[in-house]
C-alpha cells in the first residue's frame, strides 16, 4: 500500500518510526533485516517518502556501493531518525563513507558522500575535493578524517 507524502521536515515520532519498520519487513526481498536496491523505489513510496529519479538513483548507488545493493534495516533507521536534520544526516553519513575504514574521506570517497548528501541540501554540489580538504583539513596534513569531515559540516550548514 502506497502512502501519501509524509512530512519529514520534522522528527517523526517513535510510532511513526515503528510504521516505517513495519512497511520495510514487507517489502517483496525482505529477509534477515535487509532488502534487496531492487525494493529501494517500492519502500520510499510506501512509507511516503517522496523522492525524484535522480534522488532515487542516488541512494541506490549508496546502497549498491556500500552494502552490497542491501538496504540494511538498522542503517535505514539511523537514517529516518534524523532525516529531518540534514546537518545530522550528513555526519552521520560521513563515517559510513569511509569506506575503507582508514579514518579519512578520500577523493573517490568524497565524491560518493557529496552525490548524496545534496540529495538533501543541494548547496554543497558545486563542492570539489579540493574545496573541501582547504576549508575541512585542519591539521595540514593533507587529508581531512572523519572528524575534520564532521567539524566542516557542521561549519558548513551553519
Amino acid at each position: 500500500m502506497l502512502r501519501p507524502p509524509r512530512d519529514f521536515s520534522k522528527a517523526l515520532t517513535e510510532e511513526e518510526l515503528d510504521e516505517i519498520k513495519a512497511i520495510f519487513r514487507t517489502m517483496p526481498s525482505y529477509k534477515d533485516g535487509n532488502i534487496s536496491t531492487t525494493d529501494n523505489t517500492l519502500m520510499c513510496a510506501s512509507i511516503g517518502y517522496e523522492r525524484t529519479p535522480e534522488q532515487l538513483s542516488a541512494y541506490d548507488q549508496y546502497w549498491n556501493k556500500n552494502f552490497g545493493g542491501m538496504i540494511p534495516l538498522d542503517e535505514v533507521m539511523k537514517i529516518f531518525r534524523t532525516i529531518h536534520n540534514t546537518v545530522e544526516v550528513a555526519i552521520d553519513r560521513a563515517e559510513a563513507y569511509d569506506t575503507d575504514g582508514d579514518g579519512f574521506i578520500s577523493a573517490d570517497e568524497f565524491v560518493e558522500f557529496i552525490k548524496l548528501i545534496v540529495i538533501h541540501e543541494p548547496k554543497l554540489q558545486d563542492v570539489s575535493y579540493e574545496e573541501f580538504v582547504k576549508e575541512a583539513d585542519k591539521n595540514l596534513d593533507g587529508k581531512v578524517s572523519v572528524d575534520e569531515c564532521r567539524a566542516w559540516i557542521q561549519k558548513r550548514f551553519q
